[in-house]
């Protein structure tokens, strides 16, 4: 057997289309029906706490996947050798910019049409898709036989997608997906497939679904408030969900970013707040704490996380930075023994491991959008791609080739054609459902998360996307 089909043995061979939103949904059942299992009686306490440690008390079945199409069959399809270069630097142009932000004063700026000087040439798909930059740390997750080590993983992992925005470089806005846009990500060399779809326009939500060779999961939703008084500040409240093949179940929501400066002088960033990652198979939490630059000044990339046990008990610390990565200490190091530097915390000898490092942004990346080397790959066109794939929209490709006034014209049309869409929709009291997701409560949290149906990698194999007909027409 493979090894990435061993990863799912006990699923069945064969999913008929019509079921795969059931076993979705049953698959979000079963883990409910999980956590409150008891422990056996009799056991002792100590063997009770390694246990939970080593693996956690309410083991689950592997993930069901619900695509016919293996894994490792999606890894085999061809794929375009990745750039690390936008094809063009970004063009200069300021204008309407300041009208613009008169006009979003107070407001939800989700709700606004912002001009495309704003935009990086990626959607929000593929910004969140961009997380998985970093799905080696998940792998490494994987590998840990201690569940708390597993947790802290992930938590730097949830911790690392900001690093790209710390050099004060990538301060564009991702494109708004179009109601059914969708973009795939596929990387054989990285062992994972993903599938997102934008499932809600307004309120703007964004789904995305990933699977790995190694054998975890990851559902993610985005979707956030936003309120511009002179800084823009972006609260998210979208479910993030991490699964291993040793069962645990762990969620966690992104920490509030604040954009200053939009107005006038250099635009930056940072973030604030408490992240809790919770690992629900073992009743175990990751802290992570975020401090504004109004709190800490010049550090405000630092990273300070406390990992307890289902006691409650701190059995690992972690510090570091959004910018630089995180190391990890046995037991409890208060925060003012531990270097406020994240660039010293990463080199200090007395951790005992490094559990993630941010990439180095390439030096090319000022002029293009402040994107790293990963980011720089995803618009790229590949073969055999949906019709409604990010990749496709013009008004983005054209933004990417250099043509700022081809982009302003392509996107207003875009934003012309969805409007006309929906009230056809509104007209014929068409509700919209998407394709490739639905939403459920996630057991453990209660809160919506929209979970992938399947489908979508089966369709990819049979060669159904030849056919733009078949699929919405979006762009």
């Amino acid at each position: 057997m493979a090894e990435s089909d061993a990863t799912f043995a006990d699923a069945p061979e064969h999913l008929e289309p019509q079921s795969a939103a059931r076993a979705a949904l049953q698959h979000l059942a079963d883990l409910k029906a999980g956590v409150n299992k008891e422990e056996p009686e009799g056991r002792a306490r100590a063997n009770s706490c390694a246990a939970r440690r080593q693996t956690p008390s309410s083991p689950l079945k592997p993930f069901v996947p619900v695509d016919e199409t293996p894994l490792s069959e999606t890894l085999k399809q061809p794929l375009e050798a990745l750039r690390t270069l936008l094809p063009s630097s970004r063009p200069k142009s300021y204008s309407g910019l300041w009208s613009a932000l008169k006009s979003a004063i107070g407001k939800d700026i989700s709700k606004i049409a912002v001009p495309v000087q704003f935009n990086e040439p990626l959607s929000f798909l593929q910004r969140l898709a961009e997380d998985l930059e970093y799905s080696n740390v998940l792998d490494a997750a994987v590998a840990q036989d201690n569940s708390l080590l597993r947790l802290a993983h992930v938590a730097a992992f949830g911790s690392a997608c900001f690093a790209s925005s710390a050099e004060g470089y990538r301060v564009y806005k991702p494109f708004n997906p179009l109601l059914s846009e969708t973009f795939e990500l596929i990387r054989p060399d990285l062992g994972f497939r993903a599938v997102g779809e934008q499932v809600s326009h307004h309120p703007p939500i964004t789904a995305l679904h990933s699977e790995s060779q190694r054998g975890w999961v990851l559902r993610q939703e985005y979707k956030c408030d936003t309120k511009f008084r002179g800084t823009l500040k972006i609260h998210p409240r979208g479910l993030n969900r991490w699964e291993s093949p040793q069962g645990d179940r762990i969620t966690w929501v992104k920490p509030q970013t604040t954009v200053h400066n939009l107005i006038f002088g250099k635009v930056w960033v940072d973030q604030e707040g408490v992240m809790d990652v919770v690992n629900h198979a073992t009743g175990e939490k990751c802290v992570v704490h975020w401090f504004p630059y109004s709190s800490v000044g010049k550090n405000f990339t630092r990273l300070y996380a406390e990992v307890f046990d289902e006691h409650g008990a701190i059995r690992y610390t972690m510090n570091g930075g959004w910018d630089k990565g995180m190391v990890l200490y046995e037991g409890h190091v208060p925060r003012e023994r531990l270097t406020p530097h994240p660039e010293q915390a990463m080199q200090d000898p007395n951790a005992l491991m490094t559990v993630w490092k941010a990439n180095v942004i390439p030096e090319q990346s000022k002029v293009m959008y402040g994107l790293p080397a990963f980011a720089m790959g995803l618009n790229q066109m590949q073969p055999n791609i949906c019709p409604t794939d990010s990749r496709l929209r013009p008004d983005q490709r054209r933004l990417e080739d250099g043509d700022m006034e081809a982009a302003s014209n392509e996107k207003r049309r875009l934003e012309d054609k969805q409007r006309r869409d929906r009230k056809q929709r509104e007209a014929q009291k068409i509700s919209y459902s998407p394709r490739w997701f639905q939403e459920v409560h996630d057991p453990e949290t209660a809160l919506p998360l929209h979970v992938y149906t399947g489908g979508y990698f089966d369709a990819k194999q049979r060669g159904e996307f030849a056919s733009a007909e078949s699929w919405p027409d979006i762009f």
